[in-house]
């Protein structure tokens, strides 16, 4: 009960001896912009996410390629595949934001 009520989900949560009951309110103009600029911000928070993890890794490949660990050849290979990782990630996040987005505008 706690845990959703610090989500900030705009949502209502009473408690009874039968579990959690939690009221959504209805779906007016002014809520579905509320639940928009909220997706948006967790997309936001997505690409920022996915960004440092990208970031964490390309400083892995140059610490293993400046270790010996790997060669050059290879360091370029492992970046590519990171990056083809993180751009087909952002496709599936901005694919999930324009589903929602849709859903909430009908």
């Amino acid at each position: 009960e706690e845990a959703i009520r610090d989500a900030d989900l705009g949502v209502s949560v009473t408690g009874d001896s039968s579990g959690l009951r939690v009221i959504f309110p209805e779906l007016t103009s002014e809520r579905r912009e509320q639940l928009l600029k909220l997706a948006k911000s967790k997309l936001e928070d997505s690409r920022i996410t996915v960004r440092a993890l990208r970031d964490d890794a390309m400083k892995a490949i140059e610490k293993a390629e400046k270790a010996g660990e790997i060669g050059e050849d290879e360091k370029f290979s492992k970046k590519d595949a990171v990056q083809s990782v993180v751009d087909e990630t952002n496709r599936s996040l901005e694919a999930l934001f324009t589903q929602k987005e849709t859903e909430l505008k009908a």
